[in-house]
């Protein structure tokens, strides 16, 4: 298909920049409309909207206590939304759970220790930094504010200590090393 369709698109493009007419034209016009595709247009259309109802929904946890070591969980607070992370060490990494490509809201993925964009599948590390698009910028850094309440300690779980031993027997040494 993409041999035919880029000989096509030469083919087409040669004709609209000089001006000629393209029986392939109306086929591939941006601006077309079907019947035909009405019903999947408005599916997938629907789905983006329920994506941005993620604004009015609450956070994953209630404060920042509720975020085990190792892992992380969107908070919300007023009108934000903060995707934090708590390290091994129990140091906590925010950031804006706004994904700068379009604006959806971020959910952390446990099994990859990832932030992901459910609207168009951009990813970010746990410390937030860009590591496949299509967003092509990290998520923003934010202070927490004085709202999202934190006690001094946060206790692992029973699955986060497996989790770190594991890593470790595996060579992991628990976190990843930072990418430049």
């Amino acid at each position: 298909m993409g041999m035919t369709h880029g000989t096509i698109a030469g083919m087409l493009l040669t004709d609209l920049i000089l001006g000629r007419p393209n029986r392939w034209a109306p086929l591939y016009d941006p601006d077309r409309k079907s019947l035909r595709t009405a019903g999947t247009f408005a599916k997938e259309n629907w789905n983006v909207a329920t994506q941005y109802a993620d604004y009015l929904s609450g956070g994953d946890v209630p404060s920042l206590n509720e975020v085990p070591l190792g892992s992380g969980a969107v908070l919300r607070e007023g009108l934000k939304k903060f995707a934090v992370y708590r390290d091994r060490e129990g140091a906590l990494h925010a950031r804006s759970a706004v994904c700068p490509h379009l604006g959806c809201i971020v959910a952390w993925n446990s099994a990859e220790r990832t932030w992901d964009c459910p609207c168009h599948g951009s990813r970010f590390d746990r410390y937030g930094r860009v590591i496949a698009g299509p967003a092509i910028t990290d998520l923003e850094p934010v202070d927490l504010p004085s709202g999202i309440e934190e006690s001094s300690t946060a206790t692992p779980t029973p699955t986060d200590e497996r989790r770190r031993r594991t890593d470790v027997d595996r060579g992991f040494g628990g976190e990843l090393p930072a990418v430049s």
